[in-house]
């Protein structure tokens, strides 16, 4: 008799996907991933996000260090810490604001990086994620929205 592995809509009752044991697999990968990530190129999942956020951005005005902190749910200081980083490791510039002296603006050094090829995982998700039809896609994401606030620690503890 050969042993199969479990497919990914597993279920455990018979009809019910087991969307526990899913999620369970899921962060477990996420963070092998991550690991892998880090050490291949020494960026975190941060350090990457925002400079995806730069790089989509790249023609716009103005990019301020409040605009990044608000676009990856980072206190201040955090979003401090992170540009700190990005202009030690020569990724991105810190300007004054030509007409605003109390502005800065972040740009990267090279305007011609493929934010896919530094995060080519987030392209991958998005087209998968559009494929979606309109009514799966809102359950989805109501029930991710769900997951990352208990992650985040915004879920009431009712829920």
């Amino acid at each position: 008799m050969t042993e199969t592995a479990m497919p990914s809509t597993a279920t455990t009752d018979g009809d019910r996907p087991d969307v526990a044991g899913v999620l369970e697999r899921l962060r477990l990968a996420e963070a092998k991933l991550a690991r892998r990530r880090e050490q291949q190129t020494g960026m975190n999942e941060t350090d990457r996000a925002a400079m995806r956020y730069l790089l989509e951005r790249v023609d716009a005005a103005e990019i301020t260090p409040s605009m990044i902190v608000r676009a990856l749910h980072l206190s201040p200081a955090s979003g401090t810490a992170l540009i700190d980083r990005l202009v030690a490791r020569g990724l991105v510039v810190v300007e004054g604001h030509p007409h605003d002296r109390r502005k800065k603006i972040v740009r990267p050094v090279d305007r011609n990086i493929d934010p896919d090829h530094l995060d080519p995982l987030t392209m991958k998700l998005r087209g998968l994620a559009s494929g979606l039809p309109a009514r799966d896609a809102r359950v989805v994401a109501s029930f991710l929205e769900d997951v990352l606030a208990m992650v985040s620690g915004t879920a009431s503890p009712a829920n």
